[in-house]
């Protein structure tokens, strides 16, 4: 890196990763976001910034470890977008990234990015917020493990009011907030937001960007 100019920060990994939404995410603006790495009629994209964020979305292929081993550990740092979809706990996730660390030897972030930008983008409305507490004692995961469930008539004839928190927080973001409803009740809206945007996971990761990027 020379002197007098910010550290250039790259964006990529495999195609349809999330790559921009994580970028949107961390309100990483100036990133560059390259094109996809397994793409099968264009030519791996150089990586050559000063800090390179390299996006999963499942254990390392072949690509994808070639592509980190030609990398410096110091200047990499690898993710693990959707982590919502790998299992059904958090925990589940958290391991697939601990195995994908060994595999690649670097530290590897599961972090649900569409979740993570909602947050920083959109608020928990009050007609959110009593759809939220008018199904919060439901507590059969099959109600939010699949779309067309969570908005089955058999759960009310509020089907609209369901489909709208869909379109704002997802079917992650919806079960994460019920979740926290049945514990508490009488959460405010804040502090709902406050919660899932702990539960996206984007904490850690923002925390380590910025200490490689002050150390640059």
């Amino acid at each position: 890196m020379s002197a007098g100019r910010p550290p250039r920060i790259q964006i990529t990994g495999r195609s349809r990763a999330g790559k921009s939404t994580l970028r949107n995410a961390l309100s990483l603006l100036t990133a560059e976001e390259t094109r996809p790495v397994d793409h099968p009629w264009q030519t791996t994209p150089v990586l050559h910034g000063d800090l390179v964020v390299y996006v999963l979305t499942g254990p390392p292929g072949p690509t994808d470890r070639q592509l980190t081993a030609a990398l410096t550990p110091r200047r990499t740092i690898v993710v693990l977008n959707k982590a919502e979809t790998i299992g059904t706990r958090w925990s589940d996730a958290a391991a697939e990234a601990d195995r994908s660390a060994e595999v690649l030897g670097l530290p590897v972030f599961p972090v649900v990015a569409a979740l993570a930008a909602r947050t920083r983008t959109t608020t928990i409305t009050p007609a959110d917020l009593d759809t939220l507490r008018r199904h919060r004692h439901r507590t059969d995961p099959a109600c939010t493990l699949l779309a067309d469930r969570f908005l089955s008539a058999e759960l009310g004839a509020d089907i609209a009011d369901r489909r709208a928190l869909l379109e704002r927080w997802d079917l992650y973001g919806v079960a994460c907030a019920l979740t926290a409803l049945r514990h508490d009740p009488a959460l405010t809206a804040r502090q709902l937001l406050q919660i899932l945007h702990c539960a996206s996971g984007i904490d850690p990761l923002h925390h380590e960007i910025h200490r490689r990027y002050r150390r640059l």
